[in-house]
C-alpha cells in the first residue's frame, strides 16, 4: 500500500492518539501507539482488513514512536497532520482492583493541550484526510474524541452530518472523567447520526437509562445497527426493524481489560467490511477481544478465524488464557 497516496483504505480510523507508557516520566523508547481509533486500526490491520487512521501527532518522539508502529502494523498512515508545537497525548496504567475482584487498571493522563486537541472541522478539508474519507466505505469514530475538546466536537459533529459514500461506525466509548457536566446528550447527539453504534451495557445505562433492547431502539431509531456489548456474557445486535441477534462471549482468564472493546470493534467492522451475517460479525468480534483480555498491552492479533466455524456447543467448551485457546470438559 502506498501510505502516501490518495488510495483510500476500506476503513477508515479518525481520532486522538495516545503514547502508552511504563509511567508518565518515561521516554518514547518504551511507548506504544494507543488510543481508541488506533486500537481498532491495529485490530483491522492484524486481521487483514486495509486501514487508515487519520489524526494528529506531535512532532516529538512519541508521535515519531505512534507512527513507526501504526506503519509497521500495515496501518496508512498518510493521512496523518504533524503538529509543530503540541505535544503527543500520552498515559500510563497502574494496577487496580473492580468490586468484584476482576483487573481494573487506573489510568493516569497528559493530554491538555497535546496535538489531537487542535482537530477541528478544517481538519475533516486537509488533502490527505478527505481524500481518504471520500471514499471509504467505513469509517470509525467515538466519543472520546468528542470529549477531547470543543473544536473536536465539532469536527466530529461536522463529520457525522457530512454526506458519507459509506457507513459511519460510532462507539459511545463514555468517559465520565472527560465530561465534567456529565451531561450524555452530547453523545447521544453524535450517535443517533451514525449509521451503526456500538456501546457497553454499562455505557447503555448510563448514557440511554437502559439497556433494554426495546428501549435502546426508541432511544436511537435513526441507525441501521445498534451493537450492545454485555461485558463477559455476549453481544447484542439490534437492527432497525427491531430484530436482535445474540452471540455468547468465550471464556477468557482476564489479565486486563483496556482495549478489549476497541478489539470487539475491530472485529465487527471487519465481518461488515466483508459483507458477513451478523452472528459472525458478533463472534469476529468476541474473538478480538478475548486475544486482549490476556495481554497487558491496548491491541493485539484477533484468535484464529478458524473459530468462526465451530458449533455452539463447541463455542461454549473453550476458554481462552494467555497461553491460548484450549477446550474444557464439562
Amino acid at each position: 500500500m502506498d501510505r502516501n497516496g490518495p488510495r483510500a483504505a476500506p476503513v477508515v480510523c479518525l481520532g486522538e492518539a495516545l503514547a502508552l507508557v511504563p509511567d508518565l516520566t518515561a521516554g518514547p523508547r518504551a511507548a506504544t501507539a494507543a488510543g481508541a481509533e488506533v486500537n481498532v486500526a491495529c485490530g483491522l490491520a492484524a486481521a487483514g482488513v486495509g486501514v487508515a487512521w487519520v489524526g494528529r501527532l506531535g512532532a516529538d518522539g512519541f508521535g515519531a514512536a505512534v507512527r513507526a508502529q501504526l506503519d509497521e502494523r500495515g496501518v496508512d498512515t498518510g493521512g496523518v497532520q504533524t503538529d509543530p508545537s503540541r505535544p503527543t497525548g500520552r498515559y500510563a496504567k497502574s494496577a487496580g482492583i473492580g468490586a468484584g475482584g476482576e483487573p481494573a487498571p487506573r489510568m493516569h493522563y497528559r493530554r491538555a493541550g497535546s496535538a489531537a486537541s487542535a482537530m477541528g472541522p478544517g481538519f475533516l478539508e486537509l488533502e490527505g484526510v478527505a481524500q481518504r474519507l471520500a471514499a471509504a466505505p467505513v469509517v470509525h469514530v467515538g466519543g472520546i474524541t468528542a470529549a477531547v475538546s470543543d473544536t473536536c466536537a465539532a469536527m466530529m459533529t461536522a463529520l457525522l452530518t457530512a454526506p458519507r459514500p459509506g457507513r459511519l461506525v460510532f462507539d459511545v466509548n463514555w468517559r465520565e472523567q472527560m465530561w465534567p457536566a456529565g451531561d450524555p446528550s452530547p453523545v447521544l447527539r453524535l450517535a443517533e447520526l451514525a449509521d451503526v453504534v456500538l456501546l457497553g451495557v454499562d455505557e447503555a445505562r448510563r448514557v440511554c437509562g437502559t439497556d433494554d433492547p426495546v428501549a435502546l431502539r426508541r432511544l436511537l431509531p435513526a441507525p441501521e445497527l445498534l451493537v450492545v456489548k454485555d461485558g463477559p456474557r455476549r453481544a447484542l445486535a439490534i437492527t432497525r426493524a427491531g430484530e436482535v441477534v445474540s452471540r455468547p462471549a468465550l471464556r477468557v482468564d482476564v489479565v486486563e481489560p483496556v482495549g478489549a472493546g476497541d478489539a470487539f470493534a475491530a472485529g465487527l467492522i471487519a465481518g461488515l467490511v466483508r459483507g458477513e451475517p451478523l452472528p459472525r460479525c458478533l463472534r469476529r468480534g468476541h474473538l478480538g477481544a478475548a486475544a486482549v483480555l490476556t495481554v497487558p498491552t491496548d491491541s493485539a492479533p484477533p484468535l484464529p478465524d478458524a473459530l468462526l466455524e465451530v458449533t455452539e456447543r463447541e463455542w461454549s467448551d473453550l476458554r481462552v488464557d494467555g497461553t491460548g485457546v484450549r477446550e474444557v470438559s464439562r
